[in-house]
């Protein structure tokens, strides 16, 4: 099933090479839910952040028929 895939940054620039990698991972999801509507990701940068490693998150809501799942 086709899914509408929106790829959202916050403080930094989606590249096209960041866009492929997260179509690529999220299409992936389509095995386990065949039901699925619409996928929107979130990408945002926390300069607040103590550790290097986690000042980059990722959110990802996936709506489909009857449900909504939520991750980051």
């Amino acid at each position: 099933m086709t899914q509408n895939i929106e790829i959202v940054g916050r403080d930094f620039e989606v590249t096209d090479r960041i866009t492929d990698y997260v179509t690529k991972k999220v299409t992936k999801l389509d095995r386990h839910l065949s039901m699925i509507d619409e996928t929107r990701i979130e990408l945002s940068y926390i300069k607040s952040a103590r550790s290097a490693l986690d000042r980059y998150v990722a959110q990802m809501t996936v709506r489909g028929k009857g449900f909504i799942l939520r991750s980051e």
